[in-house]
């Protein structure tokens, strides 16, 4: 049984994982009670395997919360994986697990995982299992709070369905100017690679994964816990 950790840059998620199975899952509220409060109800929980995009807590601070856990900093493992990225102590933990999880669920596929987050990345695996690398570029979010922090007068807008092309007020061209960004971009980047690498299953995620996947037009798969289901697949690569 396995407990399984996304720490990331707005709030820490967890999952119980059993054989593949997800018993609970949900956020976390305090790091300090949670190992008592899971093993109250999963005595069997030994295992544990964190990402920490913001390197918030050493390995020793992780395993103090959880003093009775096996813990596993995520890039402590093995990976089902190649990697060609040329600085791999500077790349997420997110983005490793996110990665895992195309060679678990679509193997010999070659992969671009979107994540949608506090950041947009793309991480493109080959039909080969080779990790070639992505971009990076800001998420939805950042992009509305940068408009309203570096400017003297516009507001601070939030994300929302935009079919229009252009805005009639300065709320409205915010948020075309936005959400259009983000799907010509990720369009872009699809179109752009799936020349190369075809055929070329995408695969979305992330917390503002909702607001794009009824907008994007390429056939993508919406997958909300890829995150997560990577990390359980490294700790069953490595035989935890």
């Amino acid at each position: 049984m396995r407990l399984l950790i996304d720490s990331g840059n707005t709030r820490v998620k967890y999952v119980v994982s059993n054989q593949g199975q997800w018993l609970e899952m949900g956020v976390v509220e305090e790091l300090s009670t949670l190992e008592e409060k899971l093993r109250a109800k999963y005595p069997a929980l030994q295992q544990l395997i964190y990402s920490d995009v913001r390197g918030k807590h050493t390995a020793e601070k992780w395993q103090a919360y959880f003093p009775n856990f096996n813990v596993h900093a995520l890039k402590s493992l093995r990976f089902p994986f190649e990697s060609n990225y040329t600085t791999p102590s500077t790349l997420g933990d997110d983005r490793l697990a996110l990665v895992a999880a195309a060679v678990k669920k679509y193997p010999k596929q070659n992969c671009l995982i979107i994540d949608a987050g506090s950041c947009l990345t793309f991480d493109l695996l080959t039909a080969k299992g080779v990790y070639l690398g992505g971009a990076i570029s800001p998420g939805i979010q950042m992009r509305f709070k940068a408009l309203h922090t570096f400017t003297g007068k516009l507001p601070l807008c939030t994300p929302k369905e935009q079919n229009n092309a252009v805005g009639t007020s300065t709320q409205e061209a915010i948020a075309t100017g936005v959400m259009q960004g983000v799907i010509y971009e990720i369009e872009g980047q699809i179109n752009q690679l799936s020349q190369k690498y075809t055929p070329l299953t995408v695969i979305l995620t992330g917390g503002d994964a909702l607001h794009l996947s009824k907008t994007v037009k390429n056939t993508i798969f919406a997958e909300p816990n890829f995150l997560a289901e990577g990390l359980d697949y490294i700790l069953e690569y490595n035989k935890y």
